[in-house]
């Protein structure tokens, strides 16, 4: 009996000692209320845990880099960046770097010496662009790659799933020729979406052991239509019987169509992408290639303004931003002409 007194006389005084804390430490309840959780700008983290800056909307200055406009789609999203954000009231600064990523790795420095906090990366090398947008992200500026490949250090990128277009245009030729026979392909190393490209093609040969690579023809920037036709011609001598020509885009399928033109190859067939005009005639016309892609570039740069608004206030963004493409053939290739060549009329 007398321990359980003891007891209840001990845990009496804990409980008068803990109320006499309380109220010592902060007064009545009412008197203190929690923040609000969904007011804390904390709660939304960057890639390395730290608190995402915030960046009032009037303070918001977009740096928008490309590597080159030689191919129309590039000039499109480019144009379009540059209309969207103004439109979203933004103030930017718009760079070329004329197919050098040395050039465009200047471009990003100075962007953000010019104070650009936003930078928008378009069609650009992802080795060559590594440090520069290294520097730039910890400088604080939020960066997002288009069409350029993952880097370290961006916050949203934006591409198409160039695996899952090459596997489209692959199998359309593949299909074509039956599961068998020669071809030759072309490509390059210097850009993510090529690469992918061309790593589909080597994927599919080891699937379809009928089908011979006879030549690997290697393009780059600039002059890639030449570069085609010239490595095509001199594949196509030495080996006559090839079927259809695998290339990675537009350029290079331009300048295959031109060397099988000029050797009188008019039974092989070819496919593209990108949409320029002198494809979309060609597959009119049922020359060589026989169909191409496009991506959606309207949709695209929408997302990424709103990236950049979601970005500067703080909001949390997904890292991968999946660009819709259609491909074109002679079923909807008129439809595509029609709005090329509008789009060209109105650039000049």
């Amino acid at each position: 009996m007398r321990k359980k007194r003891l007891l209840a006389f001990v845990l009496s005084s804990v409980i008068v000692c803990s109320a006499l804390l309380a109220g010592c430490s902060g007064g009545s309840k009412e008197e203190k209320q929690p923040e609000p959780k969904a007011e804390q700008t904390e709660e939304t983290k960057d890639e390395s845990g730290e608190p995402a800056k915030v960046l009032d909307s009037g303070d918001v200055k977009v740096g928008i880099s490309i590597n080159a406009l030689d191919a129309i789609n590039n000039r499109q999203v480019f144009e379009m960046m540059q209309n969207k954000a103004e439109a979203a009231g933004y103030e930017y600064v718009a760079t070329n770097a004329n197919g050098t990523a040395t050039q465009q790795s200047t471009d990003i420095e100075n962007l953000v010496q010019q104070g650009c906090n936003v930078i928008v990366i378009l069609n650009g090398d992802t080795e060559g662009l590594t440090n520069a947008v290294k520097e730039a992200s910890e400088k604080g500026v939020y960066v997002i790659s288009v069409e350029s490949g993952y880097i370290p250090g961006i916050s949203a990128y934006f591409a198409k799933n160039d695996f899952a277009l090459a596997s489209a245009m692959y199998m359309m030729l593949a299909g074509e020729m039956g599961y068998e026979g020669e071809i030759i392909a072309t490509g390059h190393n210097d850009h993510p979406a090529i690469r992918a490209r061309v790593n589909v093609q080597e994927a599919m040969l080891k699937e379809y052991a009928n089908i011979k690579l006879v030549n690997r023809v290697t393009t780059g920037y600039p002059g890639t239509t030449e570069l085609a036709y010239n490595g095509v011609e001199s594949a196509l001598q030495q080996n006559p019987d090839v079927k259809t020509i695998w290339c990675t885009f537009d350029l290079e399928a331009l300048g295959a169509a031109q060397a099988c033109e000029a050797l009188g190859k008019k039974d092989i067939k070819i496919v593209g992408a990108d949409g320029e005009i002198d494809v979309l005639r060609m597959i009119k016309d049922g020359k060589y290639i026989i169909a191409t892609s496009v991506a959606d570039l309207e949709a695209t740069t929408d997302d990424v303004i709103q990236t950049v608004a979601d970005l500067s206030s703080g909001a949390e963004v997904k890292m991968f931003h999946e660009m819709p493409f259609i491909m074109i053939t002679e079923e909807n290739v008129d439809e595509w002409i029609e709005r090329t060549e509008s789009y060209l009329k109105e650039s000049e």
